[in-house]
């Protein structure tokens, strides 16, 4: 049997793999509630990803950073705006 096949012939053996790791990145982006709406809208944005050109990604990551780290601001105005 070629290594390229998945048994039952229906295609290259990595269509499984890839399958596997959409269903992994799918189930990734739907997390819990984290209990303060502000950070769940943010991470919601990230449910954007799999519909969007992998250039558009960083846009996308930007913004979701840019929104936490305003409510991280929120909650602790003395490290708003510091780095590391």
């Amino acid at each position: 049997m070629n290594d390229q096949a998945r048994p039952g012939g229906t295609g290259p053996a990595g269509d499984d793999q890839a399958a596997d790791e959409e269903a992994a990145v799918a189930g990734a982006a739907s997390p819990a509630s984290t209990g303060d709406p502000r950070v769940d809208a943010a991470l919601g944005l990230l449910d954007r990803l799999p519909g969007l050109p992998v250039g558009e990604h960083a846009l996308v990551f930007e913004r979701v950073h840019a929104e936490l780290t305003e409510v991280l601001g929120d909650l602790d105005p003395e490290s708003a705006g510091s780095s590391g």
